[in-house]
């Protein structure tokens, strides 16, 4: 069967030990252009750390913005930062159980253990890889409008960070468009937010760099090269966008290019969960 984890993983894995440093880590997930790390300890799976997380570790850039040296934990090892409450997949799970694991867990990545024995990782590349290839299989072409988030929250450039991590905690969302007027200028994500986090900072007594940085507007981390898909476009049209690009929410347009909604790699996972059980 087509539909199978094992025909869709990623194989060989590039994993990481307990005593890698952070610095090391965040080069090898830049390298291979991977979102997170197997850590892996006498050939057993012990942990995993994501692209997201080694980004809420650097604070650089926005700490070098309000002239204050900045605060590292590169030297630290993966052991002290890594997540160990693992979920994973088995080969023999079919592509929906999988896309339904993440859905209900809020994750983006699967190790795939068989006895015990990692075999591979299963990734949302992997699941939109899954949808551009079996899409026509449903015989039935499904519209981006048909599982896009119409009601969307939007912010002005000078909206303060502070801000923008209290409408993505409040409202349970992961981007936020930026508005100028009625023209989108770029686009917020729960990434770039993480980047700027300064929860680090805080136990080590830097309050104030805290606030500091906290209240900077989220023009100074926001993306601004944005890619968008037409509400009337298939669904592999925004999973090939996503895929292309690397990223996990999509501008969605009308024809007179104004705003009509945003579809994430999450809305694509609800349809596969639908429409491929």
């Amino acid at each position: 069967m087509n539909n199978l984890v094992l025909n869709w993983m990623t194989t060989p894995v590039i994993t990481a030990t307990p005593k890698t440093r952070l610095s090391e880590a965040r080069i090898l997930v830049d390298q291979h252009k991977i979102r997170a790390l197997p850590i892996v300890e006498n050939e057993k799976l012990i942990g995993l750390i994501t692209k997201r997380s080694l980004l809420r570790l650097d604070l650089s850039s926005l700490v070098e913005n309000i002239g204050q040296n900045h605060v590292t934990y590169q030297d630290k090892t993966l052991n002290e930062m890594m997540t160990t409450n693992l979920i994973t997949a088995s080969p023999k799970w079919v592509m929906p159980r999988a896309a339904r694991a993440m859905l209900e867990n809020k994750i983006t990545v699967l190790p795939v253990l068989e006895k015990g024995e990692m075999k591979g990782i299963l990734t949302n590349s992997d699941l939109l890889r899954f949808i551009i290839t079996e899409y026509a299989s449903l015989k039935k072409e499904i519209p981006v409008s048909n599982y896009m988030t119409d009601e969307v929250i939007t912010i002005d450039p000078e909206t303060s960070l502070l801000e923008a991590h209290r409408l993505m905690g409040t409202k349970r969302i992961r981007s936020l468009p930026v508005m100028d007027g009625e023209d989108v200028v770029g686009l917020v994500t729960r990434t770039d937010l993480m980047s700027s986090d300064p929860s680090r900072l805080e136990s080590q007594n830097n309050q104030q760099l805290s606030l500091q940085i906290l209240m900077q507007p989220v023009k100074k981390v926001m993306t601004k090269s944005l890619i968008s898909v037409r509400a009337n476009a298939p669904l592999t049209e925004a999973a090939r966008l996503m895929l292309e690009n690397k990223i996990h929410v999509l501008l969605v347009m009308d024809n007179k290019k104004k705003l009509t909604g945003l579809i994430t790699e999450s809305d694509l996972f609800l349809m596969i969960v639908q429409k491929f059980f």
